[in-house]
C-alpha cells in the first residue's frame, strides 16, 4: 500500500475534481471548466464520454486529469455495455474512471451481481488508473451503503464515491462515516453530490476522504475560502 498522505485544507484544489456531465453542456461550457481548472489546479476535470478526446486537447500541457464516468447517470445500463463503454474511454485517453453502480440490483441485495459487474470493469483497467465506484448513496440506506463498499472492495475497486449528484439527496458526513467504516481502509473515499461549505469539507477529511468532486463555481469559492484557512486538517488517509 502506499504511504499515508496528509489532505490540507488550503491546498483544496489538489483533492477536487471539478466537472461538465449535463447533456447541454457545449463545447464553450468545457472550455470555460478547461481555463478554470488549470487556472485554479484543480486536479481533475470530468465531462461526459464523447467529449473526451476534446478535453484531452482543452488541457494538453496542463497537469489538470481527464475524466470521464461509465454507467452515467443512472447504473442501469447492461454489464456488457459499461464494459464497452469503459474500454472506449480507455481508448480515447481518459485518465480517470467513475462507475455508477448498479442501484437496483444493489437495494436489491443482489450484492454478487454488483460486485462482478464491478469486477469486470476492475479486469479491463487493470490498475492503469484511478478507477471508483459511485453508490449513489441517496437512494441507499445504511445497510446498503454497507453492502456497496463490501462489493466495490470485493471487487478490487480502490476508490468508493458517494453520489452523481442526480439522486437530489446531498451527502452527508453521515453517508461518509457509514463508508468510512465500511470499506476500514481498504479502498479510497471520494464524496460528491452536495458538499457546499468548508466545514462539511472538513469533517469529511477528518474521516478519511481525498478526494472530493463539485461544480466548478462552488469549487473555486470554498478553494479560495480554504487558502486563507489558517488550519490545516491534519487527517492521514491512504493516497
Amino acid at each position: 500500500m502506499p504511504e499515508p498522505t496528509t489532505v490540507d485544507i488550503r491546498q483544496l484544489p489538489q483533492h477536487v475534481d471539478i466537472s461538465c456531465v449535463q447533456a447541454f453542456h457545449t463545447r464553450a461550457d468545457l472550455a470555460a471548466l478547461a481555463e478554470v481548472a488549470t487556472e485554479r489546479g484543480f486536479v481533475s476535470a470530468h465531462v461526459l464520454p464523447h467529449w473526451v478526446p476534446v478535453m484531452r486537447e482543452l488541457l494538453a500541457g496542463s497537469t489538470t486529469l481527464v475524466g470521464a464516468p461509465v454507467g452515467f447517470p443512472a447504473g442501469g445500463n447492461a454489464t456488457a455495455t459499461k464494459v464497452f463503454e469503459a474500454r472506449s474511454l480507455l481508448d480515447a485517453g481518459v485518465q480517470e474512471l467513475d462507475v455508477v453502480v448498479n442501484v437496483g440490483r444493489l437495494r436489491s441485495g443482489e450484492v454478487d451481481f454488483v460486485r462482478d459487474e464491478l469486477a469486470q470493469i476492475v479486469a479491463l483497467v487493470a490498475g492503469r488508473l484511478p478507477l471508483r465506484a459511485i453508490l449513489e448513496v441517496g437512494h441507499l440506506d445504511d445497510d446498503q451503503i454497507r453492502l456497496g463498499c463490501r462489493a466495490a472492495v470485493e471487487a478490487g475497486v480502490p476508490w468508493v464515491k458517494s453520489g452523481t449528484g442526480w439522486s437530489g439527496v446531498p451527502t452527508s458526513v453521515h453517508h461518509v462515516e457509514v463508508m468510512a467504516q465500511a470499506v476500514a481502509g481498504a479502498a479510497e473515499l471520494k464524496a460528491a453530490g452536495g458538499v457546499r461549505d468548508l466545514a462539511t469539507v472538513r469533517a469529511m477529511v477528518a474521516l478519511g476522504v481525498t478526494r472530493f468532486g463539485m461544480n466548478a463555481a462552488v469549487a473555486a469559492e470554498l478553494a479560495a475560502e480554504a487558502a486563507q484557512d489558517p488550519s490545516v486538517a491534519g487527517e492521514a488517509s491512504r493516497a
